[in-house]
């Protein structure tokens, strides 16, 4: 059946179920309109529960009486008695400061601002110390300060800039010494004087007062500590002095984002923590001024439900059951006004709409014996999720995570509340969507369509609850091959620690939970290998992979934490960067060349050039210009070897030039990558190559060579070299790295400009180290006779003791430096020989390797034992000289083919064993 016919038959159905009513509209929906009406013998309003259903003959008697007090109280009576069905799980469980602040109404958007504990100054001044062990641990090297109650009292705490009492942060570090910081940065912003700036003051002004999300009187404080090079913190506190005239409770956040306060202002500052404290209409549940654009959506999801509801039910606290009811209502009041769709079971719209129901569902099954619980309370709710249902059904959303969520928990309300009449519908039509859904969410090659690996992996993840709730209830799902095809697509994208390279709209989460519970889930074994880090389940059996119509290749050395990973796309999508051609490398344990994230979906600059600029990707920006999303370009090919790939990719995403990108990937650790640039016309453009770093590279740049070196104080490093160091106009510049939402810090990367007219390269290694960067690498260019780099490159690595070389068009044999070559590609250096389509390379007139006709892929090792390792596609054991391969090998004791021993036979220095 057609997904249009399929929606029409539920259609259908659902309209079997009920007696025409009043359409829904913004407004409280009525109890007639719930319960329906009856007179004269019949249902003048169709009711929108079931009344056959056990239990709900005193509720409908009482409709049919016509007393609908009666009825909430009967309703109640059945919710109360009902045996437990399974409800689902809450968002979030736990939160900081959910079940303090949110009875206050005092609520903060995303983890980038966590709640640590309230101070008090006043009245005089006062010195007071707070452990920030957790905040600092978890990468937050910053605070933030506010009031705790609206009043008109004002708290000075001295910055850094007051003579004595300043700001210090203690840390006791695992070898037991100590160190004490004071801010390098630290200011305060007010309402009143929304665009100035407060950065050299000697006290920063805290104070909130008045009704709504803020006043002209309300200011807030931050303060940012440099802990560059500090490692292993085991304790940590904040000593902070301050005076006010009577006591003043401050609250202290934890913060993650970086800034400047000597620019800090209301007006720069995107806020992600609100007060309605004190004021009687509590959250008004819109989006207050200045806020992430995030707020709006996310605090109508009830996301504090969980903590609430979650610390009632081990309590027992009638507080925390009661200040969620009221939360509940508060909103269906508010809300009820403000969507012309179904009031507050649809405000502010899809998804968020359906993690709300997700919510209130799993904190209904706490509530409904709570004697705070009242029976119009009750039924206002049951009303908002009845038409949450309605509204999840019907509404549409191009984007595959929004959908799947509607769907989700529509399936959940349908079996939570059996008692709907449209839960049969409902059923229907949500078990069918999830099983077909997974067609319209992929490409033809198993990969997904949004660019973003977190939310893939919060897509796999609510399928693995969905799918196990669906079995539980006795709900078919009919699409496990395309769930284990989506899954063996994130299981690629993975860096080999697990963690996701946080590509487009994303930050690196671990995956490996995601992919264990979904291997468990489809009895497969490979997705529970990657998933346990290789403690359980079957090693892939491949590494290296190439999604041809998601546009991504992957380049990957092996399984473990140790292996390397290199990512290459021109994928396009929701949630995408202008970032077609960008690389993420990782190696020996760390992302070298990372996505520098996103930050928030908010206009803060900040978050704006990480996500909207081509500048802020490890790829090259033509003219100033980001990217285009809407022109040719994908990945052309993917050559893997055992030992080596090969990738290339172009792009016409700029309107100056297209752009090709090969990448040579050594699994023995090296990257080579070669850029080509073709401009649409023969003006002069500037060519940007950018290379990123995270927040503690401390990267350095040496003159003369250009080359970049990281300075990771523990672990693995990279080396950066430019082939044309004399051609480019190279400096490390400021960014920012965005490693979590909500976070954000600055970040130096390595930038690489040239200026030309027609064609023009860039070549560059790449040489990752397990310890200290490698900067004794150095690379020379090599003429290739007549011919400009553009069409063949050759360079000389560390003074000749390797070569590299790539034709660019056509393969011709040609010669470059000693080496004289008739195919694709080339690498060689004293302990291997990489070759692409080609068959003869000589060195100084000697034969290395000379084959009867072109090889697609060739990898020669020499080990010092006298093994040769012979690896290549196709390749079969052959010691006839007139159709095997020769290989310069006087050493040759033993040769290895593809992995398994084979014979050879010797002619002076060469040998053969393969063709």
């Amino acid at each position: 059946m057609s997904r249009s016919w399929w929606r029409l038959a539920v259609l259908v159905l659902v309209a079997a179920f009920l007696v025409p009513g009043p359409p829904a509209a913004a407004g409280a929906l009525s109890d007639a309109g719930f319960f329906g009406r009856w007179s004269a013998g019949g249902w003048t309003v169709g009711p929108r529960l079931d009344y056959a259903r056990e239990g709900l003959k005193p509720v409908e008697s009482a409709v049919k009486a016509g007393d609908y007090a009666l009825v909430e109280q009967r309703l109640l009576d059945h919710y109360r008695a009902r045996p437990a069905i399974e409800a689902g799980a809450f968002s979030q469980t736990t939160w900081p400061g959910a079940v303090e602040l949110t009875p206050s109404h005092i609520w903060t958007l995303g983890s980038g601002e966590a709640y640590i504990t309230t101070l008090t100054f006043g009245p005089g001044e006062k010195t007071v110390t707070a452990d920030v062990t957790s905040s600092i641990t978890s990468g937050k090297a910053g605070f933030f300060l506010m009031s705790r109650y609206k009043d008109a009292v004002i708290a000075l705490v001295n910055s850094r800039s007051k003579g004595s009492g300043k700001p210090t942060l203690r840390l006791t570090l695992a070898d037991g010494s100590v160190r004490a910081l004071i801010p390098t940065h630290d200011t305060y912003i007010w309402a009143a004087h929304p665009d100035n700036v407060y950065g050299t003051k000697y006290f920063m002004q805290v104070s909130d007062q008045g009704a709504g999300p803020f006043t002209g009187e309300t200011r807030k404080a931050y303060l940012r500590f440099d802990l560059g090079g500090v490692t292993d913190v085991k304790k940590a506190e904040l000593t902070l002095t301050g005076q006010a005239d009577t006591a003043k409770d401050i609250m202290l956040y934890g913060n993650a984002e970086t800034f400047d306060e000597a620019t800090r202002t209301w007006s720069t500052t995107v806020q992600n923590t609100f007060s309605w404290e004190g004021d009687p209409g509590g959250f008004d549940w819109k989006l207050p001024a200045g806020a992430d654009k995030e707020y709006l959506y996310q605090l109508p999801r009830f996301s504090f439900a969980g903590p609430l509801a979650l610390e009632y039910q081990k309590t027992g606290d009638e507080r925390h059951a009661r200040t969620l009811i009221d939360l509940m209502t508060d909103f269906i009041e508010n809300a009820d006004t403000y969507d012309d769709d179904q009031g507050a079971g649809s405000y502010p719209g899809n998804l968020h709409a359906a993690r709300r129901l997700q919510n209130w569902i799993a904190a209904y099954e706490i509530l409904r014996r709570s004697p705070s619980l009242t029976p119009e309370a009750n039924t206002a709710i049951l009303k908002t999720m009845n038409r949450a249902g309605l509204y999840l059904q019907v509404n549409v959303n191009g984007t595959p995570n929004k959908m799947q969520s509607q769907k989700i928990m529509l399936l959940h309300a349908a079996v939570y509340f059996p008692e709907f009449r449209a839960a049969p519908a409902w059923r229907a039509d949500a078990a069918g969507f999830l099983s077909a859904q997974l067609d319209d969410s992929t490409y033809a090659d198993g990969g997904y369509r949004e660019s973003t690996d977190a939310y893939l992996r919060g897509y796999l993840r609510q399928y693995v609850d969905a799918v196990a709730f669906m079995r539980r209830n006795g709900i078919p799902f009919t699409a496990t091959a395309k769930l284990r095809q989506l899954g063996r697509f994130l299981m690629d994208q993975s860096y080999p620690s697990g963690y996701g390279p946080a590509y487009g709209d994303s930050d690196s989460l671990d995956l490996r939970s995601t992919l264990r519970e979904l291997g468990e889930l489809l009895d497969d074994p490979e997705l529970v290998h990657v998933g346990t880090s290789g403690k359980s389940g079957e090693k892939p059996a491949h590494t290296s992979v190439l999604y041809p119509d998601t546009r991504v290749a992957i380049s990957r050395s092996g399984w473990t934490a140790d292996d390397s990973h290199l990512r290459l796309n021109a994928d396009r999508g929701n949630h995408s960067h202008p970032d077609e051609l960008a690389i993420t490398a990782y190696a020996y344990g760390r992302p070298l060349l990372p996505d520098m994230g996103t930050f928030t979906y908010s206009e803060d600059p900040r978050a704006e050039w990480l996500r909207r600029t081509t500048e802020a990707h490890n790829t090259i920006e033509i003219d100033d210009r980001p990217q285009t999303s809407t022109a040719d370009g994908g990945i052309s090919h993917l050559i893997a070897n055992p030992v080596f790939d090969l990738i290339g990719a172009n792009t016409a995403s700029s309107a100056g030039a297209v752009h090709e990108r090969s990448v040579l990937s050594l699994h023995s650790g090296l990257w080579v990558v070669s850029d080509r640039l073709k401009p649409v016309d023969a003006a002069t453009h500037r060519y940007e190559q950018n290379w990123h770093f995270a927040a503690d590279a401390d990267p350095s740049m040496r003159s003369g060579t250009e080359a970049t070196a990281t300075a990771f104080a523990t672990g693995a490093n990279l080396t950066i070299v430019p082939a044309d160091p004399t051609q480019v106009s190279s400096h490390l510049l400021d960014g920012y790295h965005a490693p979590r939402f909500y976070s954000v810090e600055n970040a130096k990367y390595a930038s690489y400009v040239k200026r030309a007219a027609g064609r023009t390269t860039f070549d560059t290694l790449l040489v990752p180290s397990r310890g200290a960067a490698d900067t004794s690498v150095t690379v020379e260019r090599l003429p290739v006779g007549a011919t400009p780099s553009h069409k063949a490159t050759a360079l000389s690595l560390n003074g000749g003791a390797g070569v590299y070389y790539k034709s660019w068009t056509t393969k011709a044999s040609r010669t470059f430096g000693p080496y004289t070559f008739d195919g694709k590609l080339l690498y060689a250096d004293a302990g291997s020989i990489v070759m692409v389509d080609g068959s003869s390379i000589e060195r100084a007139g000697t034969t290395l390797v000379k084959a009867p006709a072109a090889v697609k892929d060739l990898a020669v090792t020499f080990d010092g034992d006298g093994t040769v390792r012979i690896d290549g596609s196709g390749l079969t054991a052959s010691t006839d000289p007139a159709e095997a391969i020769a290989i310069a090998a006087p050493e040759a004791a033993k040769v290895i083919l593809n992995g398994v021993v084979v014979p050879f036979e010797r002619a002076g220095t060469l040998i053969y064993a393969a063709a």
